[in-house]
């Protein structure tokens, strides 16, 4: 008797989650959203459909809801006859489907490799992105002293609510983020003074005129603009050459110029030396005749960012993050980093995406682009990579390769001046791949079943009406 009430019992709190108006509830809710999703994609971008619709508590919940309702009706079946196997592997492809997706999500990895020619690389770049603190206390050796995971595009800081993260002395408050922006880098002086220097130049005849920033990222550091026929440095002058045309400028910030040398490429000593200051001008001797002139000289200079804000994301626009310490605010930008001086430390504080370590390294060996008759339009590409365990191995846009969990399709390219110079890799990890086709082929063998009942009942019938 409390067996039979139980089973009652049961029944009753069991039979709402297998209703069909939960059923069709669920499915609508999976409409709209999708629609929702495919709508956000099409107006932003499909890493904004994944936080603001797909990785959302909604999402999550209809999905949750999704498999209680498959289970309840199962449960709602028993005991279960032999017809009801079409229905009841249909359901449990589904959950297992489901179950490989929730692993995928969890535990995958779904990001990009750029590789230039002739170069390799063993890191891969993620959507996540990471807010990551070095110190030192020489300017030259720096040790991680801060990380963590941060997602600002679902959880914004603002000046009210800001991210605080502690420094040895003093602190850095993240107090407002931009999803969109239209950056335009400007180099601004350095109140402290312990930057390394900035310098504006301009290379000028009749076919050239080249106007550069060059900012040393640390005091004595060289930072080159190569133009072609000439290479322009500023950072300490070298006694030989490197066999080409070059131009060494080197900051003297006692005197407010900057001391320089010219190398020809037919000689390792300096073919010219001299003295500058902003506003000089001075004739490299280069076989083709050009002018150098000192626009603006920043004896301590930091690179800084006017940004525009946009609507949607395009090709040009970023995300950026603005931080305030020791009372002054900086902007920076996705993938990019601020220097913050005290007076016994330097920070570097650097915003974003992850990059994973595969553990060995592909050696992008040559790349070659087919394109569209009598246009710049690429109609296909391919690599060829090396992997030390594997040896040469082609990618194509159809020919993706497997190694070690990992599936790196042929996505994309960068070229300059018409010519390819990297490609991109996407690089996927997909564990819940096994649990998806199990679930598929279980799917596949209810589907089948189900037809072969309706056969079944179909025959049966019609062995019915010809008896009578």
């Amino acid at each position: 008797m409390a067996d039979k009430n139980l089973k009652s019992f049961f029944k009753r709190i069991n039979k709402p989650l297998a209703s069909l108006k939960l059923a069709v509830f669920i499915i609508l809710s999976i409409a709209v959203i999708t629609a929702i999703g495919t709508f956000v994609e099409a107006k932003y971008d499909a890493y904004a459909a994944k936080k603001l619709v797909y990785d959302t508590w909604y999402m999550y919940s209809i999905m949750g809801l999704l498999v209680i309702n498959l289970i309840a009706v199962m449960v709602d079946r028993l005991p279960w006859k032999r017809r009801h196997a079409s229905f009841v592997l249909a359901h449990i492809g589904i959950i297992i489907l489901l179950f490989g997706g929730l692993l995928t999500m969890k535990y995958g990895i779904d990001g990009s490799m750029r590789i230039e020619i002739g170069q390799k690389n063993n890191l891969v770049q993620t959507s996540e992105t990471d807010m990551v603190i070095y110190s030192s206390f020489d300017g030259d050796r720096y040790s991680k002293t801060f990380e963590q995971e941060v997602d600002f595009f679902k959880y914004p800081p603002t000046e009210s609510k800001p991210t605080v993260i502690p420094l040895y002395t003093g602190e850095i408050k993240v107090v407002d983020y931009k999803k969109y922006v239209l950056p335009s880098r400007k180099v601004v002086a350095d109140e402290s003074g312990k930057a390394g220097s900035g310098l504006r130049f301009q290379i000028q005849n009749p076919n050239v005129n080249v106007i550069e920033w060059l900012v040393q990222k640390k005091a004595n550091s060289v930072q080159t603009h190569d133009f072609g026929p000439a290479q322009v440095h500023l950072g300490p002058i070298p006694e030989k050459g490197q066999g080409r045309n070059e131009i060494y400028l080197q900051p003297d910030k006692e005197k407010g110029g900057l001391k320089y040398a010219v190398f020809y490429k037919e000689s390792e000593k300096p073919g010219k030396t001299g003295f500058v200051k902003e506003g000089d001008m001075f004739n490299p001797g280069f076989k083709m005749a050009m002018d150098f002139r000192i626009l603006r000289f920043i004896p301590a200079a930091l690179e800084d960012w006017d940004l525009q804000d946009m609507s949607a994301p395009t090709p040009l626009t970023t995300s950026a993050v603005k931080i305030i310490f020791n009372g002054k605010a900086h902007w920076v930008l996705l993938n990019d980093m601020v220097k913050l001086f005290t007076e016994n430390a330097v920070y570097l504080l650097t915003y974003g995406n992850r990059r994973i370590d595969v553990n060995f390294n592909v050696a992008l060996k040559s790349f070659a682009v087919d394109r569209y008759q009598g246009t710049m339009r690429a109609a296909a590409y391919k690599s060829v990579v090396e992997i030390p365990e594997l040896g040469e191995r082609e990618i194509s846009m159809n020919e993706p390769l497997k190694y070690k969990g990992l599936t790196i399709y042929q996505a994309s390219f960068q070229e300059e001046n018409g010519h390819p110079v990297a490609s991109i890799f996407s690089v996927n990890a997909d564990p819940g791949r096994a649990w998806k086709y199990l679930g598929s082929l279980i799917l596949s063998v209810g589907v089948v079943l189900l037809m072969w009942f309706k056969h079944l009942d179909f025959k049966l019938a019609k062995k019915k009406d010809d008896g009578n």
